[in-house]
């Protein structure tokens, strides 16, 4: 019995009413919904010619193709933040080409963040498949792409209200100083919470309950709503927060009312299987996927844990409650003791070698983030890869960005690390970004991310 369907198989319930603790039915028929609306196999064959015909990466806008808004409420899109999402035109034309996907079908991303791509193959009706190391972003996936009865999560809403009492806390763990983003009213309220909701459910309605609360935690907070990462509030823009700041019981109701009704409109018996990493190895007769769509982590972009951190802090999701040691987990990743950066390392792409030693000879730090990211990548290609069928292909959407004022061309870097491991480039194209949250200055060592790549292969 391969993977998925084992996965499937042991979270399948009996009856014709599930209980609080199990409450998905991941073995029912998938409701396939939009397989008339959406249809791009016109619009791929278009693309496809002019690439064969200009031999270079063609121009396209997706939200042309896919004429779907910027922050469109679609099914569990919109459940819970979290930074540097993909853009769902993406995801949604692909798995609505017939040239690469077709219904039940098994659709992968092994770095899969808050699940964009996982919602999108649910809602085409095919298995969904992730991986993330960020445990807080695995948490959100699962709650937006497990199928649960609005009417049981209307009751366990109820109960938890219920029996909410300031007298039982759940604490805050020692991940960052928590008295420096909340106040002593909200610490209170959310360790009742926090402690009702996880003494009265279990299982599916646990994490969809948890993963609500985290939804609540930064609007709670006195960072400032506007960036990813928890920046304090100062001055007037501190004094109206708190003045504004809603009550943290109601505004559970209010997110988990939304949710719910956001995640209605999820094909009924939906579940998904999330891996901790995305190099983890294909364990022995592991299904083979049939299409896989992500967008990598860039080289010290985006700072994922640290973006999840109040949240992480709030659920106790770091190893020993230390950040580093998630940190450690994450590809792209910062931090680095300075005995790890001063040797002098053969980089393991002949092209890099060149502008690695120009980061370095301004940054040295930054140069080893950016020579350990191409490694690791090489690592999760390797395992990424070998979970993909023969004839299978894989969208990867990939910009380049600014390093201490040179150009780090990822795009092609990270496209010769995958051709390296027998994948064929068969059609590649970019797309200007707008506003999607790809932002990395960071004094002179990051740049803005303008455009992306998306970069088809195929294994043959």
């Amino acid at each position: 019995m391969n993977e998925f369907v084992r996965s499937l198989d042991a979270s399948s319930s009996a009856g014709s009413r599930p209980a609080a603790s199990d409450i998905a039915r991941p073995n029912a028929p998938i409701r396939v919904r939009d397989s008339n609306e959406w249809n791009f196999d016109a619009d791929l064959q278009a693309l496809q010619e002019a690439y064969e015909e200009s031999g270079s990466p063609v121009a396209v806008n997706f939200r042309s193709l896919v004429p779907l808004g910027s922050g469109v409420d679609r099914a569990t899109h919109l459940f819970h933040s979290y930074p540097a999402k993909l853009l769902l035109n993406i995801p949604l034309f692909f798995i609505n080409c017939t040239k690469y996907s077709s219904p039940n079908d098994v659709v992968y991303d092994p770095f899969s963040g808050s699940g964009t791509v996982l919602v999108e193959a649910l809602l085409a009706g095919r298995r969904a498949l992730g991986a993330d190391a960020n445990p807080l972003a695995r948490l959100i996936a699962t709650a937006k792409t497990t199928h649960v009865y609005p009417d049981v999560i209307s009751t366990a809403l109820d109960t938890i209200v219920s029996n909410i009492d300031l007298r039982n806390q759940l604490p805050f763990t020692t991940t960052i100083k928590r008295d420096m983003w909340f106040s002593e009213d909200v610490v209170l309220s959310l360790g009742a919470l926090l402690y009702s909701i996880r003494n009265n459910t279990t299982g599916n309605i646990l994490a969809f309950m948890e993963a609500c609360f985290s939804a609540c935690v930064k609007r709670l907070s006195v960072s400032d709503p506007r960036l990813s990462v928890p920046v304090r509030l100062k001055g007037e823009a501190l004094s109206e927060h708190v003045l504004n700041s809603p009550v943290a019981i109601d505004l559970f109701i209010k997110v988990v009312e939304a949710n719910s009704a956001r995640l209605a409109k999820m094909p009924a018996g939906c579940t998904s299987v999330i891996h901790t990493d995305a190099r983890q190895a294909q364990p022995d007769g592991a299904i083979q996927v049939d299409l896989i769509i992500t967008s990598p982590p860039y080289a010290g972009a985006q700072k994922y844990i640290r973006a999840s951190s109040l949240s992480i802090g709030w659920l106790g999701l770091a190893p020993s409650d230390r950040l580093r040691e998630l940190e450690k987990l994450n590809i792209g990743r910062e931090h680095f003791c300075k005995s790890d950066y001063n040797a002098d390392i053969t980089p393991l792409l002949p092209g890099a070698r060149e502008v690695l030693a120009k980061i370095k000879s301004v940054n040295p730090l930054r140069s080893h983030i950016a020579d350990t990211y191409l490694r690791e990548m090489d690592d999760a290609a390797n395992a990424i890869v070998s979970r993909l069928r023969q004839h299978g292909h894989l969208v990867l959407v990939v910009g380049d960005n600014m390093i201490c004022g040179h150009t780090f061309p990822t795009s092609q870097f990270v496209k010769e690390i995958f051709a390296s491991k027998g994948l064929s480039t068969a059609l590649e194209l970019v797309d200007d970004i707008r506003s999607r949250g790809l932002m990395t200055k960071r004094n002179k060592t990051a740049g803005t991310i303008e455009r992306e790549h998306v970069i088809v292969f195929q294994k043959r």
